[in-house]
């Protein structure tokens, strides 16, 4: 099985800076060049992760903490969706919230992929989540002990995480548009990893044909 070279510009990143290891929380995220977990979104429809790599697109998940996002705040991640599938990927939202006003909101979007992450087990994975140090502990305003860190990953076919967002500050939804900055970055990882695997499965056609 081929395995293709990211571009160098995706690669592998430093250890994490001075300015993350002061404001994780004691918290150590997965980070750009680390591979993502093999797990089920879904258990009773068997819906996993390698349903979506398998598809040879790059695939954004995005970790949000339910609580602090209202109604109006699921318009950018509807316009995010939009614009990476658009640039030949995959975009998946995971939530830790099932309370009565998060899933009125949610059967409200019909064209957002949303899975439910009741027990954190998925977030543990990535290193959002930790039951022994809980986020309630360490800021104020955040009084559930199931709470996440907010978070955008990009990762590859072959598994491998090309971009990371981690929001320490829990804004990244709180607006009504999803900062620029980070949106180009996102947008270049997708549209870069697309083109690559795009070129790869042309060449393999050409290879078998």
């Amino acid at each position: 099985m081929l395995t293709p070279s990211i571009p160098a510009h995706l690669g592998f990143s430093a250890a994490q800076t001075v300015s993350t290891k002061i404001y994780n929380y004691g918290y150590f995220p997965l980070i750009k060049g680390d591979i993502a977990p093999v797990f089920q979104f879904n258990k009773e429809a068997f819906v996993s992760v390698q349903h979506y790599l398998d598809l040879q697109q790059p695939l954004v998940v995005v970790f949000i903490e339910g609580s602090k996002i209202n109604e109006q705040a699921f318009q950018p991640l509807l316009q995010l969706q939009a614009n990476v599938q658009q640039a030949g990927g995959n975009l998946v939202v995971v939530s830790n919230v099932t309370s009565r006003s998060f899933r009125k909101n949610v059967s409200q979007i019909n064209n957002l992929t949303l899975f439910f992450d009741e027990h954190n087990l998925i977030a543990e994975q990535f290193g959002l989540y930790d039951e022994g140090n809980p986020l309630s502990n360490w800021l104020s305003g955040i009084e559930n002990d199931e709470a996440i860190l907010p978070a955008i990953y990009v990762v590859a076919p072959n598994r491998q995480i090309v971009y990371t967002h981690v929001d320490y500050q829990f804004n990244l939804f709180s607006a009504q548009q999803l900062s620029k900055t980070i949106e180009q970055q996102l947008m270049e990882a997708v549209t870069a990893l697309s083109e690559t695997y795009s070129y790869l499965s042309v060449w393999r056609n050409q290879l078998v044909s």
